[in-house]
């Protein structure tokens, strides 16, 4: 269950510096279309915060929620607190289940699944790694400094 804390607390910690990365830019550099997956940051963003929010609820057992149904997006200022909340109580939550323990939810298309705790954190992790990359790149295009997210960057902070 260890590593399942620490990739989940990697996690909280890349989210972070990707929003403190975030705060310089203008409202129009984070709601231009970038043309990416999710348009731009903040659809990219929003998908992000979304994701994290539906698997929190599948992970507490709580009715299905799809991405049409969570409120709009928060202003980066408020986001940042509120992202870090949800993102201790996902921590909570699987500190609670044994990694693998299996799991039945709904997922956005409306199809029942079931996934061990084990890998719905690991694919939590690395959905949010890839979509981060996309925004890092997208804050080199705005011409921006992007963070350095990278696992490695999080584990040697843990050994000093």
């Amino acid at each position: 269950m260890n590593d399942l804390l620490t990739v989940l607390d990697y996690h909280a910690w890349a989210t972070g510096r990707l929003l403190t990365a975030l705060a310089p830019l203008s409202p129009d550099e984070l709601a231009r279309d970038l043309h990416s997956s999710h348009g731009g940051v903040s659809g990219t963003l929003a998908h992000l915060y979304g994701s994290d929010q539906i698997w929190t609820a599948r992970l507490r057992g709580e009715p299905a929620l799809t991405f049409d149904g969570l409120p709009p997006l928060l202003p980066l200022p408020a986001l940042g607190p509120q992202w870090a909340a949800l993102q201790a109580v996902q921590r909570d939550v699987v500190a609670a289940l044994e990694p693998d323990q299996r799991l039945s939810y709904v997922n956005v298309m409306g199809e029942a699944q079931r996934s061990s705790v084990s890998e719905i954190v690991r694919h939590i992790v690395n959905h949010a790694t890839y979509h981060r990359g996309q925004v890092v790149a997208m804050l080199r295009q705005l011409g921006a400094t992007a963070p350095n997210t990278d696992l490695i960057a999080f584990y040697r902070l843990q050994t000093n």
